[in-house]
């Protein structure tokens, strides 16, 4: 199984046993209103469908651990039209303390080895400033502001695009 590796923390595929730990982690209103297709309130057969091992195939997604214990998630998966895009997660006790940003910095060295892709999206909605500060310190730049829906706000949001062009090798 694959499992990215940091100082402080791992990640790795999920799996069907990871079904609490999830379901603990979107049952935090201020986590799910920052993304765009979990729902409010949390329902446990939502959540059980997304608990499925991601197919590599598409890209490399699941929980993030820190000595054990689920503090987030994130991924990079390629299932639309539009290419590869960066998306994550993290319980509102580990805000702050940069693991968003380390784990991207692994995962996105991870997908440069292993896909072919010239460069990954992502979008935060205008009212997450934090995760603008984690796509920057990523390398991403902003492209064009857009609109985007937020089913758990049940409504559409504005949203700010990024894009990460993969890197020119010398």
């Amino acid at each position: 199984m694959t499992r990215l590796i940091t100082d402080r923390l791992m990640l790795r595929r999920t799996q069907p046993a990871d079904v609490d730990a999830f379901h603990a982690l979107v049952s935090h209103f201020d986590v799910v209103r920052m993304t765009a297709s979990w729902p409010w309130p949390a329902d446990p057969a939502y959540t059980k469908s997304r608990c499925a091992p991601c197919d590599p195939a598409v890209g490399l997604a699941g929980p993030v651990f820190r000595h054990g214990q689920l503090v987030g998630a994130m991924g990079i998966m390629s299932r639309e039209e539009n290419g590869p895009e960066l998306g994550y997660m993290f319980a509102p006790a580990h805000w702050g303390k940069g693991y968003a940003t380390e784990m991207g910095v692994q995962l996105i060295a991870y997908v440069w080895a292993h896909y072919d892709w010239d460069a990954i999206r992502a979008t935060a909605f205008e009212d997450n400033p934090a995760s603008v500060r984690v796509l920057d310190k990523l390398g991403f730049t902003e492209t064009c502001p857009t609109i985007g829906r937020c089913r758990a706000r049940n409504g559409d949001v504005p949203l700010r695009s990024f894009t990460l062009p993969r890197p020119v090798n010398p």
